[in-house]
């Protein structure tokens, strides 16, 4: 048996290591990414001279092109997403009117997803009262939410948006009508570079996962194959916290 002082230092070995790692991993993605946007600019300009190949050589190198474009652009994306799962700020909480924000954070999404033929709706709770957040980034978490339900979503379904009060914590609830997701596969979903997505780069949830938790609560997942998944963000109602409240 390893003596308590003996893994408490061991513990505190490993978390330096990663602490060190993580910063490390960090500037190398931010290193990357200003070569990969001069790459991406020079690659658009290029496509540019082969606008209106009309040769069959041409039309195979403009092919080419858009195929290494779309890659350039896959990796930028990654990077960016792993620099904010790295660097995320830590959140500065005010109160926060939560119904108001999310009735104009749906408004503002409701376009985007009628396109898709997908209906979006907002369903208040009574007497949440105002909830210590940081708006910009329970904003993030939330969109990256309904952004997963949409592309889950099948034409003619419905992506809902709810909150309630429970105790001392508010609900977030983001419920699709989609495919759902495997039983084995729900306790990876929110793991770092897993992604049941083709294009997905696997830092979304874990992302807003981060937040919730940031916020001293938690983002659980239920979920149904065949009938939807709903994603509920558990946040304290009450805590201390500085500034004015935020409508």
């Amino acid at each position: 048996m390893v003596p308590p002082a003996r893994e408490e230092r061991q513990t505190h070995i490993r978390t330096q290591r990663l602490a060190r790692l993580g910063a490390l991993l960090a500037g190398f993605a931010h290193e990357v990414r200003n070569p990969l946007s001069t790459i991406g600019l020079n690659l658009q300009l290029v496509l540019e001279d082969f606008r209106d190949a009309d040769t069959t050589r041409d039309k195979r190198t403009q092919k080419r092109l858009n195929t290494v474009q779309g890659e350039v652009k896959r990796l930028q994306k990654i990077l960016e997403e792993f620099l904010g799962f790295a660097r995320a700020p830590e959140p500065k909480l005010v109160p926060v009117d939560l119904n108001q924000k999310l009735q104009a954070l749906v408004e503002f999404h409701e376009p985007e997803m009628r396109e898709a033929n997908v209906s979006l709706r907002f369903y208040p709770g009574a007497d949440l009262g105002p909830v210590p957040a940081d708006w910009d980034l329970l904003q993030a978490a939330i969109v990256n939410l309904l952004r997963n339900a949409k592309e889950a979503t099948p034409a003619a379904g419905e992506v809902m948006v709810s909150t309630a009060r429970d105790g001392n914590f508010v609900l977030v609830r983001v419920t699709d009508t989609g495919a759902g997701i495997a039983a084995e596969l729900q306790a990876r979903v929110m793991e770092p570079y897993f992604s049941t997505k083709k294009a997905g780069t696997g830092l979304g949830l874990p992302t807003a996962r981060r937040v919730a938790e940031e916020h001293g609560g938690t983002l659980t997942l239920q979920s149904e194959v065949g009938k939807g998944t709903q994603f509920t963000l558990r946040l304290p109602a009450t805590a201390a916290v500085d500034g004015d409240t935020h409508s």
